[in-house]
């Protein structure tokens, strides 16, 4: 069933999935729901909550992540939702994807790990939930696997490269990096077993061996906003790099 349906504006606010959010998320939230239902109308398929929103472990630091599927959107109604996601992204952080429904089978083949993740990870706001007995064909999430491992190994590299004499942007750099290694081990696991997992869990159970532990402490640390001593960071960054070849070489191995 769906969400939410159409409604009368004059009835005022009554969307569901929003009750636990904090008041920032939940008025910017309101604000955009409101704002898609009236631009797009009866195209409007579905708005989708993902992150770390959609499981209610919203952060000061995080994004409010939604996912919007229509089955056209034009640029004069982009156009029309520009002021509202502006003040959105002011107030809370909040990000959108739209996406039209012709594009949704497609994205989920070329962001197979994203959208892995948010099938794992979401909260349906309105419509019908696009998830609902969808599969990411296994194929392209190893493959999309691969890809992002090696470009977070890429990325790290270049970004201790230049601030790695700087504590607080290199825990940026790590505390940026934590949320897509966590969700590397969720989509390696549910590879190999087909068990979908949160990515916190995820990567605990891959990282189970203590010889990760002093890794997994680190990026929690830094995810909760920590700023460790240089040295500390610089032995996190190696252990990071290493825990990035493991994860690789396990992705290569289910080719």
């Amino acid at each position: 069933m769906p969400a939410h349906s159409m409604r009368e504006k004059a009835a005022g606010p009554a969307w569901t999935g929003l009750d636990d959010l904090p008041d920032a998320a939940r008025s910017v939230l309101t604000d955009f729901l409101d704002a898609l239902t009236q631009v797009l109308g009866t195209e409007l398929r579905c708005v989708v909550l993902f992150g770390s929103a959609a499981e209610g472990r919203l952060r000061a630091t995080s994004d409010i992540n939604v996912l919007v599927v229509a089955d056209s959107i034009t640029e004069a109604q982009l156009n029309a939702l520009g002021e509202t996601l502006r003040a959105g992204r002011a107030a809370a952080g909040l990000t959108v994807m739209f996406l039209e429904s012709g594009e949704f089978g497609a994205a989920c083949e070329s962001f197979a790990m994203k959208f892995a993740d948010i099938k794992v990870r979401h909260r349906l706001l309105y419509g019908e939930d696009p998830f609902a007995g969808s599969g990411i064909q296994r194929a392209a999430a190893v493959r999309r696997l691969g890809q992002v491992l090696l470009n977070l190994k890429v990325r790290l590299r270049e970004r201790y490269t230049l601030d790695g004499d700087h504590p607080d942007r290199l825990a940026a750099v790590l505390a940026d990096l934590t949320g897509p290694v966590r969700v590397g081990a969720a989509t390696l696991l549910a590879l190999y077993d087909g068990q979908e997992r949160a990515p916190k869990a995820a990567l605990e159970e891959y990282c189970a061996d203590p010889r990760w532990s002093a890794c997994l402490a680190g990026l929690s640390a830094v995810h909760r906003g920590e700023i460790p001593p240089a040295d500390t960071l610089r032995a996190l960054v190696a252990d990071v790099l290493a825990l990035l070849a493991a994860l690789s070489a396990a992705a290569m191995a289910l080719s």
